[in-house]
């Protein structure tokens, strides 16, 4: 006969814990354990309000693994140490796949040791020593405590949001496996008149055009075809363009390779670009990350207008040069002025960005340090600098109110922000922070790639107008450039 279940109750003395469901989840316990946010932790573990506080079972699983186990494998001491406060209990394991022994699965210890994080290793194994086993079963699955301290709380089921089950089942659906190769997004300035053309009749295509209409409060397309030049290259417009272009890309690459655009094993954009391939990988369905791209080309044109801004693409030094560069431009622009690296393209290669007196001092800094390029480019504004952060704010809001529909990635995505890789699954909320900086912070291109072709990823789509990501590749590196396709559109 089974024992009779107890009610799992966290030891630290909080009168807010289990005074309602409120809908703090198991995933926000476990990304500030694996990213060591102590504040956020804390909040949760310990101190929060009848709001914040984490009113479930610390050693639930999320997946295959807790939270303890997540931050003894990323080295985080003071979360475990936390976690253990809240009676994590150190003997739970790693859930197995069926068929194996649950034995076999790893301790918090166990994790620590893997990535020989020697003072968390001690410091599970004391924990080990001072708590008696038994409160769970060995595999942590069926575990006899409850979810809330409260009787009457503790038969109540909180409620799934549709969209929380519609991630469940999308996670749980058996798919292909994935093959080494990545989808890649160009950003603005890959814009063109006459973008579209090739492709304007194909019904996804069209499907999309017709809802970018009603969303834009414009005819997308007739613009693409006719232009003019100068009204494409806007901001505004053009981020709109790309947007659609990025996917219209991937239509394209399904009639002539349909394991290729089904089962990439990753994707990253340029910029604007990142937008598409969230989008392509099923983290913003397409009305709501054009909705996104629409006020982000509004707000970063109406940034750019803010004072004199100017960019400049510089060939040829070292990035620790053009970074000195950089600051002493800066400096002799004067009080206010800005001037920093705003895209690694390609090694050598980079745009810079900042207020426009600041970047002409660049040039000239440049052109003495003998860079074989440093030309000034059309685009108007300061992108990835600080002097978009009123384009950051507006954003941000946006971000905030899209989130709630945002879903995990259905393959790995590459960020900008960091160079990164996000695996296949990734809670929306990280994406959501990186997202949050963009605008401000520089695009690591470069790094990003590096980082794909050193994962094993063998070939690259670049889907969009032109082939500006495919030239740079030439750059990154020459034997991938040769696999590497453009689906031009």
């Amino acid at each position: 006969m089974a024992p009779a279940p107890a009610r799992f109750i966290n030891p630290i003395p909080n009168p807010a814990r289990y005074q309602k469901y409120n809908g703090v989840t198991l995933e926000s316990l476990c990304e500030a354990a694996y990213y060591g946010n102590l504040e956020k932790l804390n909040l949760l573990v310990k101190s929060g309000d009848a709001d914040q506080i984490f009113n479930g079972d610390v050693n639930m699983h999320l997946t295959d693994v807790n939270a303890l186990h997540m931050a003894a494998m990323a080295g985080q001491e003071g979360a475990v140490k936390l976690l253990l406060e809240a009676q994590a209990d150190p003997h739970v394991r790693c859930v197995v796949p069926e068929g194996k022994d649950p034995q076999s699965g790893e301790t918090a210890r166990d994790k620590a040791a893997k990535f020989k994080h020697e003072s968390i290793v001690s410091l599970l194994k004391s924990a080990e020593d001072k708590t008696p086993p038994g409160w769970y079963q060995t595999d942590g699955i069926g575990n006899n405590r409850k979810l809330y301290a409260k009787p009457e709380l503790a038969t109540q089921t909180p409620p799934k949001p549709a969209e929380s089950q519609k991630k469940e089942e999308a996670k749980q659906a058996p798919k292909a496996p994935s093959l080494p190769l990545a989808l890649l997004f160009p950003g603005q300035g890959s814009q063109y008149v006459k973008m579209l053309d090739g492709v304007k009749d194909v019904p996804e295509v069209k499907e999309m055009l017709s809802k970018a209409d009603s969303i834009l409060g414009y005819d997308l397309l007739n613009m693409c075809l006719t232009g003019p030049e100068e009204k494409l290259a806007e901001t505004k417009y053009c981020q709109p363009a790309m947007f659609v272009g990025g996917l219209a890309g991937v239509c394209k690459l399904k009639s002539q390779n349909l394991d290729a655009a089904e089962r990439p094993r990753c994707m990253a954009g340029l910029s604007l670009g990142e937008y598409t391939a969230l989008c392509a990988a099923g983290v913003l369905s397409f009305e709501d990350g054009l909705k996104l791209v629409k006020l982000r080309g509004e707000a970063m044109q109406e940034a750019a207008q803010v004072g004199k801004q100017a960019m400049l693409s510089v060939a040829g030094l070292d990035q620790p040069v053009l970074e000195q560069c950089c600051l002493e431009a800066e400096k002799k622009a004067g009080s206010g002025s800005v001037c920093r690296i705003a895209n690694a393209l390609f090694p050598k290669g980079f745009s810079c960005a900042g207020t426009e007196e600041a970047v002409n001092e660049l040039k000239l800094l440049a052109e003495k340090k003998g860079a074989l390029q440093a030309k000034l480019l059309k685009t108007g504004g300061a992108f990835h600098t600080s002097l978009m952060r009123p384009a950051q704010e507006k954003l941000e809001k946006a971000l905030q109110e899209a989130f709630p529909k945002m879903n995990p990635p259905t393959c790995d995505v590459y960020m900008n922000v960091t160079g990164e890789r996000l695996p296949a699954g990734t809670d929306p909320k990280i994406i959501l922070e990186l997202l949050q900086k963009q605008l401000t912070s520089p695009v690591l291109w470069t790094t990003l790639v590096q980082k794909m072709i050193k994962d094993g990823i063998t070939d690259f789509y670049e889907c969009g107008p032109q082939k500006q990501l495919k030239a740079m590749m030439k750059r990154i590196d020459n034997k991938v450039w040769g696999k590497t396709q453009s689906m031009e559109v």
